[in-house]
């Protein structure tokens, strides 16, 4: 009888080693594929007319998989957590995280409207040197930004390039994501980076 529990016993823990052993060896299959989804933002002309485009990206190493492109609100939402996504799977406030101040994407509120400060539309100064929205000769709507902090009509300098190039992205057109597109967003409401962007011209 004791020879009997002796083998169920060295039994189970034979079994027990070889399932914690293959749970190590492969882990969740998640991590196998090793796909991670990311708020995703470019500077470009998109299929809704305007010059920004908000995404959620799919990655693995380095590379986009699949691009499902969203409003300003739904990634806004996102972005604090307050609504679910993969891309924001554990619901912090990104814009906090990285020390964003509120105007920056509460721009509708009543005290951010007062304060006329910068907000994430303002994002295609680094791009454009005039308001796509507002050519010569326009009339500028109350609080339009017209002037843009590019060097080029529809470009920037290859020294501003090379500046962006230090939050992911290679060409202009491709998506700033994760946490490199909150360090720009950051960046972008220090006055003195604004300034060394706007002086890295060619």
């Amino acid at each position: 009888m004791i020879m009997k529990w002796r083998i169920l016993i060295v039994s189970i823990v034979f079994i027990f080693g070889h399932l914690t052993f293959f749970s190590n060896e492969y882990p969740p299959e998640k991590n196998n594929y090793g796909v991670n989804y990311h708020l995703a933002l470019s500077i470009n002309p998109g299929p809704n007319n305007g010059y920004l485009n908000f995404a959620i990206i799919s990655e693995s190493n380095g590379r986009i998989l699949s691009t499902k492109f969203i409003t300003v609100a739904e990634f806004i939402r996102v972005a604090m957590g307050k609504q679910t996504s993969r891309a924001n799977d554990i619901g912090v406030n990104m814009f906090e995280k990285f020390g964003i101040k509120d105007c920056m994407y509460k721009y509708d509120s009543t005290d951010c409207k007062k304060k006329n400060e910068m907000n994430i539309h303002d994002l295609w100064t680094l791009r454009y040197n005039r308001n796509p929205n507002c050519p010569p000769n326009c009339y500028p709507t109350p609080n339009m930004i017209v002037q843009g902090y590019s060097q080029h009509k529809s470009h920037p300098s290859w020294p501003q390039l090379q500046i962006l190039q230090q939050y992911g992205i290679i060409y202009m057109n491709d998506f700033f994501y994760g946490e490199n597109l909150f360090k720009l967003i950051a960046d972008f409401q220090n006055t003195s980076w604004i300034n060394t962007y706007i002086n890295s011209t060619e």
